[in-house]
């Protein structure tokens, strides 16, 4: 389980990537990858490719997240598979969130 954080100023994005399980254990190092970036990102991806479950501590993070980011950045949550989306839409995330 595994957090890494990709700044790329040139397009104004900052990408989160997630390794393993998405869940209270990285309650502390996923609220540090965002908020201890020196910068304010137009686009946060959040890279979910590698998540192999999520549980709903990891929904009241990424809530959280949507809470302190700037309304106007835009949030992706992106790669994740179908039973990961799936949980995403039913807790109707897609309406916070850009799932892709």
């Amino acid at each position: 389980m595994s957090i890494s954080v990709t700044a790329n100023d040139s397009i104004n994005t900052v990408t989160i990537t997630i390794v393993g399980s998405f869940d209270f254990s990285l309650f502390n190092d996923f609220r540090e990858a965002y908020s201890d970036l020196t910068n304010h990102y137009k686009v946060y991806v959040i890279d979910m490719s590698m998540v192999e479950y999520l549980d709903s501590a990891a929904l009241g993070m990424l809530l959280s997240m949507r809470n302190t980011i700037e309304l106007e950045s835009n949030i992706q949550l992106k790669g994740a598979n179908a039973f990961i989306k799936n949980i995403l839409m039913i807790s109707r995330f897609d309406k916070r969130f850009d799932i892709q």
